[in-house]
């Protein structure tokens, strides 16, 4: 399987009754943006809410995760699937997992050198692999 979004694999993921409901939401999409290595957007739920919609990558899986009741259980909504068919009609998709990550570089480029290394000792302290390929850089 490879990283294409289609609505064929919208309707698998969601379920054929979260699918169509979904075709129905594509007007509620109030903002959508293609980061990087996601695509973040807002969604007009029923109830007037707006939800926090996110879809990406991984691997070969396409997630979703919304903050409507139904998402926040883990399940792929109506609203990633109006995210994932207004981007379709737009021409555009969600970026491949392994795509650079512009945004983070420019970030990073910008931080004083002092917290970058906050940063990174934090992570490291507790991730075993970094800090093994930090201690082996030097």
């Amino acid at each position: 399987m490879s990283t294409t979004l289609t609505t064929d694999l919208l309707l698998h993921r969601a379920g054929t009754k979260s699918y169509w409901r979904g075709l129905t939401y594509r007007d509620s999409v109030q903002s959508l943006r293609v980061h990087s290595r996601h695509v973040a957007a807002r969604v007009r739920g029923s109830d007037e809410a707006a939800y926090a919609v996110e879809l990406s990558w991984s691997g070969t899986h396409l997630v979703g995760e919304c903050s409507c009741p139904h998402g926040s259980e883990g399940f792929f909504c109506k609203h990633c699937v109006a995210v994932g068919l207004v981007l379709l009609d737009r021409g555009e998709t969600v970026p491949p997992p392994d795509a650079e990550d512009v945004e983070l570089r420019d970030v990073l480029r910008t931080l004083p050198a002092e917290v970058l290394r906050d940063l990174l000792y934090d992570q490291a302290a507790g991730d075993p692999k970094l800090r093994a390929r930090i201690m082996s850089a030097r």
